[in-house]
């Protein structure tokens, strides 16, 4: 605390430690839409949603692709890729990650009646497949070279599967998708 930190513009800022609980007060150009990675596809909502949940993989500033909540990944075949889901993450609510919650995610994604603005990611995928608690299978259509590019979008970060069901919950009793989404 009180040692000096040089912002972008070369100025001198007091660097401050840290503090538990309080608020953060952040300014934005305007509100996010929505906190479900799902359902939105607007420039705010993803700018928080980034800061909030994580991807399979993502993109480094080089824009290549690095290890996120998949420790690795292969192309099995021309069609088939598969994500070793890493272990010991658990969500805010306690709840584990496994390849069935992802695999929930990716379902709940491409599902007709949530109309995912975000479905175009992985429409190509023809079947998602847990083959153990922390593998992922993904087949696609034809083949995508690309997709682990695509599952480093934002809008494929991955929820926990409580807040999924209690989603289907609410839509099933005339909500809608995404606004139980935490």
């Amino acid at each position: 605390s009180g040692e000096p930190a040089g912002d972008a513009d070369g100025e001198d800022t007091e660097a401050v430690e840290g503090a538990e609980g309080g608020d953060l007060v952040i300014a934005t150009l305007s509100d996010a839409v929505s906190l479900d990675p799902a359902s939105s596809n607007d420039v705010p909502s993803s700018n928080v949603i980034a800061n909030i949940f994580e991807t399979l993989v993502y993109q480094n500033e080089d824009l290549e692709l690095e290890p996120g909540l998949a420790e690795d990944w292969e192309m099995i075949d021309d069609n088939t890729w598969e994500f070793k889901i890493r272990e010991g993450v658990t969500f805010h609510d306690d709840s584990e990650l496994n390849a069935e919650v992802v695999k929930a995610n990716f379902d709940r994604i491409l599902d007709p009646e949530v109309a995912s603005p975000r479905s175009f990611l992985i429409d190509m995928v023809t079947s998602i497949e847990a083959t153990d608690e922390y593998t992922l299978q993904l087949t696609t259509e034809y083949p995508f070279s690309p997709l682990p590019a695509h599952l480093a979008h934002n809008g494929l970060s991955i929820s926990s599967l409580p807040s999924i069901e209690a989603d289907q919950e609410a839509v099933a009793g005339g909500g809608t998708p995404g606004a139980s989404i935490s």
